[in-house]
């Protein structure tokens, strides 16, 4: 999950500095996503740790909180974006994609509460699904950002 969420965000940020030009705005915009991107993927490596085979779901509950709180603040932070003209709609689609993984998560937390193992199980199985979907539309959307700052 941490290695989907960031390899997404640093392909956006590949995918948007190969697209500017010398352009200020984009590259004020390149350096905002970026700065999100590093924070993101810092708090994803700390908190990967904290799930494991054997860590149990008290604890698995309280780092999903944590995820949670990571996905919240990089939206909070991407939202905060001055986009360049033209380009609002689309860093609008994206920063509600990456809340999609606050969303999955939220659900799978709410899910792991209880006592029944399938039902973890087939919890786990849907935040994979969740975070699959999430990805593939967040690629679609990288590669919309992407033509547009190509033009």
């Amino acid at each position: 999950m941490r290695a989907r969420a960031g390899v997404l965000l640093a392909l956006i940020l590949a995918v948007v500095a190969a697209g500017c030009g010398g352009d200020e705005d984009r590259d004020a915009y390149v350096k905002a996503l970026n700065k999100s991107q590093t924070e993101l993927a810092q708090r994803f490596a700390a908190l990967q740790s904290r799930i494991t085979p054997t860590s149990s779901a008290a604890k698995d509950i309280k780092t999903l909180r944590a995820y949670e709180a990571a996905v919240r603040t990089t939206v909070s932070d991407l939202r905060a974006v001055d986009p360049p003209a033209g380009l609002a709609p689309l860093h609008r689609r994206f920063t509600d994609e990456v809340a999609a993984y606050g969303s999955a998560l939220r659900k799978t937390r709410a899910e792991l509460a209880g006592d029944d193992p399938r039902a973890i199980l087939a919890a786990q199985g849907r935040l994979r699904s969740a975070v699959s979907a999430a990805g593939r539309r967040l690629d679609a959307t990288i590669r919309a950002i992407n033509q547009k700052l190509k033009g």
